[in-house]
Order: C-alpha cells, then sequence, then structure tokens
C-alpha cells in the first residue's frame, strides 16, 4: 500500500518535481476533500500534508509557507462504495496498483470509500502559510 503511494507520487508528472524521491508518506497526508463526480466517473481526493517539499519555489520560501496541499484526480472509476464518513476514516488511506488499474480506500469497510480506477493525475498544487506550524 505505502509502496505504492509513494511510487506513484514520487514520479515526475505527480510529485516529484517538489519531492524528488521521498514524497510525503501516507501517514503525513491529511485527505480534507473528497468529491465524487459521476457525471465524468471520477474521484477527486484532496490531501493537506505539512512536509513541504524539498524542491520548493523560492517564492515558498520566502512566504515561510509550512503547509502544502494537493488534488489526485481517478478517472474511469468502478466499484465504487460509500459505507460512511468520519473523521477517523479519513486518516486511513490504501492505494495499491494492480495490472495498470488503481485500487484506492480511505477508511475501512465499516465506514470508509472504496473504488477501483483506470488513470490518476495530479489536478492541483497549492503551498500556504497555516496557524500552528
Amino acid at each position: 500500500m505505502s509502496a505504492d503511494w509513494s511510487r506513484l507520487l514520487a514520479s515526475p508528472e505527480y510529485l516529484g518535481k517538489l519531492y524528488g524521491s521521498t514524497p510525503p508518506s501516507v501517514g503525513s497526508c491529511d485527505p480534507f476533500s473528497v468529491h465524487i463526480d459521476e457525471r465524468e466517473n471520477s474521484v477527486t481526493l484532496g490531501f493537506d500534508t505539512r512536509v513541504m517539499p524539498v524542491h520548493a519555489p523560492d517564492e515558498w520560501r520566502e512566504k515561510r509557507f509550512n503547509a502544502f496541499e494537493f488534488h489526485l484526480v481517478f478517472e474511469g472509476v468502478g466499484g465504487l462504495r460509500v459505507t460512511g464518513w468520519d473523521a477517523a476514516a479519513a486518516g486511513r488511506i490504501g492505494m495499491t496498483v494492480r495490472e495498470e488499474n488503481f485500487e484506492v480506500t480511505l477508511g475501512s469497510p465499516e465506514s470508509g470509500i472504496a473504488f477501483h480506477a483506470s488513470t490518476a493525475r495530479l489536478a492541483r498544487t497549492h503551498a500556504y502559510l497555516a496557524s500552528g506550524g
């Protein structure tokens, strides 16, 4: 689970240009949004982390940003299952890649979201100054 997450995020088309070969671990990312779009057959997951990129732009350093968020869009979604949602469920993230397909879970079978997708892409990144940093 964690190896597939790291391999995906470390690739250049995702967060590799910012983090190099060491993206934030699954445990250091907090999912803060889930958007299910039945028209586009996609699920967009938003994550927040306090692990700042090692190759952050100078502007981010100058502004002393201490938080980073990114959004992953999973397309060609199938087998979507939503069994509930709570803050504890949001913290348990699982992702595996099997035969060119992504299998994603947030939470558990009792309370969470699960689906598989044919593609994934990085949709948005944003650095900012968070309080309590």
